[in-house]
Order: C-alpha cells, then structure tokens, then sequence
C-alpha cells in the first residue's frame, strides 16, 4: 500500500558479599545495553556511517566502559558494525552487493516466520485476533507518522510491524537470524524516507492483515515478500546517495 508524508533469596540466608551481587549483576547490565544498542539500530536510530565509541556509550546508558565495549565487539561480529582500519567503530554502510545478499536472505526466512505466525494461532481464535489488532494498532502508528512527518517514529513502527509478527511464530532461532539481518538493513530504512521522500514508500503491511486474518498462507507470505522487495529496492536506491 502507498503511503506518502506531508513530511528473596531466604530472609534467614546471609547476604553474599557486595563484589559477589555486583558479578551477578554484571551479565544483567551487558545484556541490557547490548539490547538496547541493538534495538537502537534495527529502529534505524542510528544513521550509517555514524561513528560510535565506548566513552560515548556508556555515557549514555550510564554504565563502564566494560558492557558498552561488548556489546560494540558483538555488533561487529553480527556486521551492523564495522571498524575501520585506525579502529574507528561506525555504523555499517550499504553496498549493492550487500543490498542483494540482504533481500535474499531475507525473503525466505521472513515469510517463513509469517507463516509460521499464521500457523501457530491458527488453532487459537482469540490469540489470532489479538495478533490482528497489535498489528493494526502498529500499522496506525505508522500512519500518524506518515502524517506528522515524523521519521524516527515511522522507522521504529515499520520494525515493530514486522517483529510482532514474526514473534508470534515462535521460533527464537529463526528470529535471531532475522534480527541480525535487520541489524544491517534498520539503518537504512531511514535513509530511505529522508534520501528518496516518502512519496515512494510503499509497504504491504495491510494486506498482510488481511491474509492474517483470512488464513490465508499463501497470500500472507507474498505480502510479505512484496514488501521486503519493494523496501530493498528503495534501499539499494538510498544508498547510492549516503
């Protein structure tokens, strides 16, 4: 569908010591910045090319320099960041060749994961309809983006759309490997919308209710190729303008 902007432990159990709750309390931390790092970028928070650093990061998340540092050396290795021979950490940029190798990874792990979402609530009426309306509630917001020109949030509903629905597939595996693509492509959507204008945007985030909502596999699994095709396209277009 076109879419256009106008723009307890025990109470009698001794407590452990304060270095041992700080270890324990350790792995929480790194895997709570590493999250939001991640979600930053799938959201498209973050521009390509952008540089990023450890001081920086943990500044912001207000944690040491150890979790921010890890979770830019995890990033690294799943490419939604890159270092540059002086060790310099930015947002990883776009390539046609990268464009390419993203759309066909992507095509068959996402509509599998739709349909997999179609699959496991189709013996549940009632967690089918409520997929259906946190879909529609998603695709609204996105709709009121569209019209208060607001890119950011767009960028963010546009994700949210698409990782509602493949989580109810129930297949952390396969939404893993998703979400790491999407660590490569998230950056990009945005550039999209401020390079090419939204006029050309197109999404098929209405039709793939719509064959959610009538059972419809087939159907469902070609919006979402469709729409994946036509945002890869765009992609390949923007990020000849970076």
């Amino acid at each position: 569908m076109k879419r256009g902007f106008v723009r307890h432990r025990p109470l009698s159990a001794a407590a452990p010591p304060q270095s041992a709750r700080r270890k324990r309390r350790a792995p929480v931390v790194h895997e709570e910045v590493y999250a939001r790092l991640k979600r930053a970028i799938i959201d498209g928070q973050l521009a390509p090319g952008r540089a990023l650093s450890v001081r920086t990061l943990a500044s912001q998340f207000s944690v040491s320099a150890m979790p921010a540092r890890e979770s830019i050396r995890r990033l690294v290795a799943l490419g939604a960041l890159e270092m540059t021979p002086t060790r310099r950490i930015m947002i990883a940029r776009m390539t046609p060749s990268k464009v390419e190798e993203l759309t066909d990874a992507r095509l068959p792990l996402e509509a599998r994961l739709a349909v997999r979402a179609l699959e496991r609530t189709a013996a549940n009426l009632r967690k089918r309809e409520a997929l259906i309306a946190r879909l529609s509630k998603i695709d609204m917001r996105l709709d009121r983006a569209i019209e208060r020109g607001d890119v950011g949030a767009y960028s963010k509903a546009n994700s949210d759309f698409h990782f509602a629905l493949y989580a109810a597939a129930e297949a952390p595996a396969l939404l893993g490997v998703v979400e790491g693509l999407w660590l490569q492509v998230g950056p990009f959507m945005r550039v999209v919308i401020e390079r090419l204008g939204a006029s050309t945007m197109v999404d098929q985030h209405k039709e793939a209710i719509d064959a959610l909502a009538a059972g419809d596999a087939k159907k469902l699994e070609n919006a979402i190729r469709l729409d994946i095709l036509e945002g890869m396209s765009k992609i390949g277009e923007a990020s000849g303008k970076v």
